[in-house]
């Protein structure tokens, strides 16, 4: 009964961790839960807060097979955005490892948060490798469920933490031709609590569930909300063009956030992130506003 999350030193792995330890089964037991990290220094980090941790590397199938013994559901929390080469070449290869090593251990389930404007014909390569990825999830010979997540409002998110910080510390802030992109962001504390629910329940399965929040905006009106709850005055200043590659920079040297993986999030800018309502996540009541989930940040 072990649940394996991958991907479990990202801010959505860690977040899950912190729901899934806040929340036993019924009987006071612990879930039986299982970090797989990278970086031993990751699984000691890990295993200091009382979580079983292993290493293991998904491009090259290092340590999967330790990782799945026992398990019956993977959490599926990958990405591979700061590796060299072809993000969709390498989210692929990682994605096929560990379905490969999943079934070879008898894992019955796998569960992926994947990103609700993923599509073959995204104009962001970060995008289609999600959709890639969901396609193989599907394919992969396990039972299977996908939730699609917007841009997700809380700490540790490379496109929320650029838009804070940038506007946390500048007196100018750009708003590109991303500023009119209509987006439903979703809160942290919704994402792992969706993900609670679908591990709780082997029942939801062979579905792709929209996860996102209550409020539909743009990504500039984001940005203008995030500015009202520092009440400092700010010059919003629109500009043409995407210019991922200024931003790119900009993320580099004032928000101090990884280049490569900044960039090819900021493509995901360009397209429309919002719920299919006929596919929405049945999180049991309604997710939180944009405005409530900038209050859970803090």
């Amino acid at each position: 009964m072990t649940i394996l999350i991958a991907g479990a030193s990202g801010f959505v792995g860690s977040a899950l961790l912190d729901e899934l330890r806040a929340h036993p089964f019924p009987d006071g037991k612990p879930r039986p839960v299982r970090a797989l990290v990278r970086r031993e220094f990751d699984a000691v980090r890990l295993r200091d807060r009382g979580v079983e941790a292993v290493t293991g590397d998904l491009a090259t199938g290092r340590g999967l097979e330790a990782a799945m013994r026992g398990a019956r559901t993977l959490v599926y929390l990958v990405h591979t955005l700061d590796a060299p080469g072809d993000v969709v070449a390498n989210d692929l290869e990682a994605v096929q490892n560990a379905l490969l090593a999943a079934r070879a251990a008898g894992v019955k389930r796998i569960i992926y948060l994947g990103n609700v404007g993923a599509s073959p014909e995204a104009r962001g390569q970060h995008l289609v490798a999600r959709w890639a990825v969901e396609l193989a999830v599907r394919q992969g010979g396990l039972a299977w469920l996908v939730l699609r997540a917007p841009l997700i409002v809380g700490p540790g998110s490379i496109l929320f933490e650029m838009m804070r910080r940038t506007i946390d510390r500048s007196p100018v802030v750009p708003l590109f031709r991303w500023r009119r992109t209509e987006v439903e962001p979703v809160a942290l504390v919704d994402v792992v609590e969706a993900l609670r629910l679908a591990i709780d329940d082997p029942e939801m399965a062979g579905r792709t569930y929209d996860l996102t929040g209550a409020t539909r905006t743009t990504f500039g009106a984001m940005a203008h909300a995030w500015g009202r709850r520092g009440r400092r005055p700010r010059l919003y200043v629109p500009l043409p063009g995407w210019a991922e590659r200024l931003e790119e920079q900009l993320a580099w040297s004032l928000a101090r956030l990884p280049r490569r993986e900044t960039r090819l999030l900021l493509e995901t800018l360009r397209e429309r992130q919002v719920a299919d309502p006929s596919c929405r996540f049945p999180l049991g009541r309604r997710p939180l506003t944009l405005d409530a989930a900038l209050e859970a940040v803090g």
